[in-house]
């Protein structure tokens, strides 16, 4: 996993806010981490992370894991517009919002970089990296793997 800095002046996108459930998440990505909740119950990962598992119902036997952050695009879509109430993703149209499906089975959107618009494809080879858009935040994005 790599690590790109694009901070030289304000931030001016949404950020998330955490709560007491994702915020260990954000924390991991600051740490340069992927990790989602795990269910030591029914072996199923969980996500987007909550206070128990959606297939076994079990609250008590959920732990953090680490991810690979290798995996492929399972679908996309380009985003060629934006709304009124969002002016700073305009320098970034197009892009790339792609549903990428990791090697160890969970599904998380993201950006996806490093390919044309007009040649990213369902199946491509992405690995992550972490976008550090604040002192706060690090935010989870995937590459095209060559």
């Amino acid at each position: 996993m790599s690590t790109i800095t694009t901070q030289t002046k304000p931030y001016e996108k949404f950020l998330p806010e955490p709560t007491q459930l994702t915020k260990p998440f954000w924390d991991y990505c600051k740490s340069h981490e992927l990790r989602m909740q795990y269910c030591l119950m029914c072996s199923e990962w969980i996500w987007y992370p909550r206070a128990w598992c959606p297939n076994c119902g079990k609250r008590d036997k959920i732990e953090w894991r680490k991810l690979s952050g290798n995996g492929h695009v399972y679908s996309f879509t380009i985003i060629r517009h934006v709304i009124d109430n969002s002016p700073a993703f305009q320098n970034d149209i197009p892009f790339i919002i792609g549903l990428v499906e990791l090697d160890e089975g969970p599904r998380i959107y993201s950006n996806v970089t490093g390919v044309a618009v007009d040649k990213v494809a369902i199946g491509d080879a992405v690995t992550l990296y972490f976008d550090d858009v604040t002192p706060e935040f690090s935010l989870p994005k995937f590459k095209k793997t060559q």
